[in-house]
């Protein structure tokens, strides 16, 4: 892919693609930024609610799963089901496209969201 947005899919055919800006990534990062959070804050609450046991160990670990499963769980699920959209993109008219053109897949969205978690 080029810098001027233009991409050269398998057939050999050229389409221009506009590319995000700043602005509406990050409002978009923002947007997705909140609908984490909310649920790991639900679903954290909900741990604490259900705790069953007294043991500090078991519940750090119960902490950390569901930690994992939002912040890994939500942008994989969304952009692989919503063909590279997460709600946040959604809203400000965004995609995640391979270099080709076309809509990432399950595992571009789970590479993304691997990355995104060690960043």
């Amino acid at each position: 892919m080029s810098y001027d947005g233009t991409v050269v899919t398998g057939e050999a055919v050229e389409i221009a693609l506009p590319l995000a800006g700043i602005g509406s990534r990050g409002i978009a990062a923002l947007i997705d930024a909140e609908i984490t959070m909310a649920a790991l804050i639900a679903l954290l609450l909900l741990v604490v609610a259900t705790g069953t046991t007294d043991d500090i160990t078991s519940v750090l670990t119960e902490v950390l799963v569901v930690v994992v499963i939002v912040q890994l769980g939500y942008p994989v699920a969304m952009e692989s089901l919503w063909r590279g959209r997460t709600l946040g993109k959604a809203a400000m008219g965004l995609r995640v496209v391979r270099d080709d053109g076309g809509p990432i897949r399950f595992r571009h969205a789970l590479v993304r969201g691997l990355v995104g978690v060690v960043q």
